[in-house]
């Protein structure tokens, strides 16, 4: 009964540090994937509605938001959408960020502002969002610590 305890113990201790990094992992990759989706439903909708979008990222209060512009000039006033979509949304703590910009926008003939976005956690393995200027499409392609700047 001793070495059955014994051996329990030993497979918890090694597997609790296992499953912490995994969850830390897994958390970043939500994160980067629900940034990517928000900045592809911006871009849609924008195309879809004639609308102005923007993305707006409070790097320092760590938080994020959808915008719109007032008018249909990027040149406007913007003000926050309403809804599931325009509410402010945080970034986890083991999660850091940098991008080339505060923001980003959206405009109705399908163009985005160039934007590039590097997500990371205290591993090696990040996540790298870039935006497509002429299509505004979004992409997310996984970095590792040599592709970091």
């Amino acid at each position: 009964m001793l070495v059955v305890t014994l051996i329990l113990m030993v497979l918890v201790g090694v597997s609790v540090p296992q499953f912490r990094r995994t969850f830390r992992h897994l958390q970043l990759q939500v994160f980067a994937s629900d940034v990517a989706k928000l900045l592809t439903y911006a871009n849609r909708r924008a195309v879809a509605t004639g609308e102005v979008l923007r993305i707006q990222f409070d790097v320092d209060g760590r938080r994020y938001w959808l915008a719109r512009a007032q008018e249909a000039s990027p040149g406007e006033k913007f003000e926050r959408v309403s809804g599931k979509f325009g509410r402010v949304a945080s970034v986890p703590g083991s999660i850091s960020i940098s991008s080339s910009a505060r923001e980003v926008t959206f405009y109705p003939d399908g163009r985005a502002d160039r934007f590039e976005m590097l997500i990371s956690d205290d591993s090696r393995a990040g996540y790298r969002l870039v935006t497509d200027v002429r299509t505004g499409r979004v992409k997310l392609l996984e970095s590792h610590g040599s592709d970091r700047r």
